[in-house]
């Protein structure tokens, strides 16, 4: 399952997610507790790609916007 992740309100999200044609859910982090998890939360919100496995475990992680077919390698 893919979900994205922002400290932004719900209704930014729907537009964001309309505009950009998400076929997955945008979450809100409010608090930015989610990301204080990971360590993406701050001033400037670092956008960073995670793949976790079932087992919890993160097989991969990349800030900024990786390559979409090096994302899928990971999952391999």
């Amino acid at each position: 399952m893919v979900y994205g992740v922002n400290n932004y309100a719900h209704e930014s999200h729907r537009k964001f997610r309309d505009k950009f044609q998400f076929p997955f859910p945008l979450l809100v982090d409010k608090g930015q507790k989610v990301g204080a998890l990971y360590h993406t939360r701050g001033f400037i919100v670092k956008r960073t790609v995670y793949l976790i496995g079932k087992d919890g475990l993160i097989r991969y992680a990349q800030r900024g916007k990786p390559p979409l077919l090096e994302i899928l390698a990971a999952a391999q």
